[in-house]
């Protein structure tokens, strides 16, 4: 199984591309549905595992509540930490260090360690094909850092970035923040920016867009190959560009 993570400022379009990813490459699956599919394959606890077999999608609302309970969750947990232990570490330092001038820190907390179990449990499954990750490691360095990002930060950056899993592949969705900034307003901006005003919003995206780079220059310097597609195309014309690196 190779890894595909997605990685752009919030409202870039990744979740869109992601999903036409997934419908549309041979053998890729998102990481709900390589949860799902492990768990109905490996799962120890019999509850999660039955619900997992009826379960037709992993948005059941009945296999996500057996997922948020089995055992199998907290066990990923620990297995993942114990291989990588210096993840959770990098993790809680930047959030300690950070916290003057950082926001919903237990939020934050909360995706990271269920993407730790949720990865642990997708990618212990093996098989062929393409795990492709919206809301990735690379992204929850964004989550982290991009709110109230200064230069002093980056060797916790850099702490964060050595310690995650390396995926095989990043796509970066390039998208101008003014687009950006225009499909939050349409959307609606997340739980952690609802209340904000429209200075602490901008400058939320101009520090993701600074951390998006960053994060884009380690994965290449680690060997990652990195795809930069244009957020403001077709789906269609990104997923062919993407498609024809990925299965040249």
């Amino acid at each position: 199984m190779k890894v595909v993570e997605m990685l752009g400022v919030p409202g870039s379009g990744k979740s869109t591309l992601a999903d036409a990813l997934v419908a549309d490459l041979p053998d890729a699956v998102d990481l709900e549905q390589g949860v799902l599919r492990a768990m109905r394959a490996r799962g120890e606890d019999d509850i999660a595992r039955f619900v997992a077999r009826i379960a037709r999608s992993p948005d059941s609302r009945l296999w996500k509540r057996a997922y948020a309970r089995s055992t199998d969750r907290f066990s990923a947990l620990t297995r993942f930490v114990g291989d990588h232990p210096d993840l959770l570490e990098a993790v809680l330092a930047a959030q300690r260090l950070r916290s003057d001038r950082d926001r919903d820190q237990d939020a934050v907390l909360g995706w990271v360690l269920n993407l730790m179990a949720r990865y642990q449990v997708a990618t212990e499954s093996g098989g062929l094909g393409w795990l492709v990750v919206d809301e990735g490691f690379c992204q929850r360095g964004v989550a982290l850092f991009g709110y109230g990002y200064h230069e002093e930060d980056r060797a916790l950056l850099d702490s964060y970035l050595e310690a995650i899993p390396i995926p095989d592949v990043v796509i970066v969705v390039d998208t101008p923040l003014e687009d950006c900034r225009r499909r939050l307003e349409e959307r609606g901006w997340s739980e952690r920016l609802v209340g904000a005003g429209v200075e602490e919003r901008n400058r939320f995206l101009t520090d993701s867009s600074t951390v998006v780079e960053a994060v884009s220059s380690a994965a290449a310097a680690s060997g990652t190959r990195v795809i930069r597609v244009d957020g403001t195309a077709p789906t269609p014309d990104s997923y062919a560009a993407i498609a024809a690196t990925l299965n040249p």
